[in-house]
């Protein structure tokens, strides 16, 4: 996932993604473990970061949901996107979640 700075100043976000799950509650988890800090983007410029919707063996405890939010900061309401879309059209699998930290490459 990405998030842009479309705008002619810097920006900050938060340094953790904001990941839900339909209504399941809580979030992905940071990994590593981290708090919440800001991460600064500069004009233009776009950070990511990749989320894990499953880890480790299957799980009696997986949900199905029908779509995620993310959202750049967790005070945010954040953009939805329906499974479908992202190329899961029987549903994301979720259990044990996590999230790594915005960064400003893909690798």
């Amino acid at each position: 996932m990405s998030a842009n700075n479309r705008s002619a100043t810097p920006c900050v976000i938060d340094r953790i993604p904001t990941v839900t799950f339909g209504d399941l509650d809580g979030a992905a988890q940071p990994d590593p473990p981290t708090e919440s800090a800001p991460y600064r983007l500069a004009p233009g410029a776009t950070a990511y970061a990749t989320v894990r919707t499953v880890t480790g063996e299957h799980s009696p405890s997986t949900r199905t949901v029908g779509f995620i939010t993310v959202a750049a900061d967790p005070a945010h309401h954040g953009r939805r996107f329906d499974a479908a879309a992202l190329g899961a059209p029987d549903g994301i699998r979720v259990w044990s979640p996590t999230t790594t930290w915005w960064r400003p490459t893909t690798g």
